[in-house]
This record gives C-alpha cells, structure tokens and sequence, in this order.
C-alpha cells in the first residue's frame, strides 16, 4: 500500500513540476527552447567528429611513424656488409648487427600482431630478401681483408640486392595504401 501512495505522490510531484514550468510558457519560447537545443546538439556533433577525425588522424601519423622505423631497421641490416668491410676487430660491428636484429623482430612482432595482413605479408617477404642478399654479402665481407684506407671506402657502386629493392617497393605500396584507409 505505501509502494502505491509513495508512486501515486510522485506522479502528483512530476505533473505538478511540468504544469508549473509550462503555465507561463509561449509558443514563441518553446520554439526558443527548441532552437537552442538543436543548435547545441549540431555543435556537440561537430566538435565530435572533428575530435574523432583528429585522434584518426594522430594515429595514421603515429602508424606511419612506426612503418618507417620498420623500414629503417631493414635498412640498417642492408647497410651491414658496408660496416663490415671497414672492421677494425672491435666487437662494436657485432653489437650493432644485433641491435638492428632485434630491432627487425621487434617490428615483425609488432606489425603481425598490429598491422593488415598486406603490410605484415610484404614486410615479412622484405626481411627475407635483405636476409637473403645482405647477409650473404656479410658473410663474404666477414672473410675480406679489412678497408684500412679511406681512399678504399667508395666501392664505385651499390652491392647488388634487388630482390631487396623489388621487396621495399611492395611493402611502401602496401603500407602507404594501408595509411590512405
């Protein structure tokens, strides 16, 4: 019997509430009110689709940031038997071959757990080839006689690796159709 009165009472309580606020009401106001809040929910709309295409846009760049560090480890493996070649038998040649190793599956890792399969794909086939081609080159620059002159250093053109380079062009268009989404 209470749970009914206690109902009965706010019901009374609610339509006592809306008749006092709409007693003295206008037509003219109500279409006031209206305009207003119309005109705040087209500016709440806004401001909310400019904040999602801004965090959409901070992470494509943030995205792009990490493609181009992927790209750059693989670099840096490439760069290798160019190192080598001018060891000088201290262990730094080898740290740095290591770190850029650990640096390659870092971003494999990342990029098959984060990526579109069409980037991780085409990174992966891109690590193989400068596997491929750069390591066989370090291997053979491992049993050359140092470059002790600078006079030495231009070898006049690139180690052929273009497996490596056909590898690098795929995975750009795919990274670069990946961040045009």
């Amino acid at each position: 019997m209470t749970a009914t009165c206690t109902s009965m009472m706010s019901h009374q309580v609610q339509h006592g509430i809306w008749h006092a606020m709409t007693t003295h009401v206008s037509s003219g106001d109500v279409a006031t009110v209206l305009a207003a809040v119309m005109a705040a929910c087209v500016a709440a709309f806004f401001a909310i689709s400019a904040y999602k295409k801004q965090e959409g846009d901070k992470r494509r760049d943030e995205r792009a940031t990490l493609y181009a560090e992927a790209l750059r480890a693989i670099e840096d493996y490439c760069e290798a038997p160019y190192r080598i070649r001018r060891k000088d038998g201290s262990r730094e040649i080898t740290q740095h071959i290591s770190g850029v190793k650990s640096r390659i599956s870092f971003y494999s890792g990342w990029l098959t757990i984060h990526a579109p399969e069409p980037v991780r794909s085409a990174y992966e086939k891109y690590v193989q080839a400068a596997q491929r081609e750069a390591g066989a080159q370090m291997t053979q620059a491992w049993h050359a006689q140092p470059t002790k002159r600078d006079r030495d250093v231009p070898l006049g053109r690139r180690l052929p690796q273009p497996a490596t380079a056909v590898a690098r062009n795929r995975v750009l268009d795919a990274m670069r159709a990946d961040l045009q989404e």
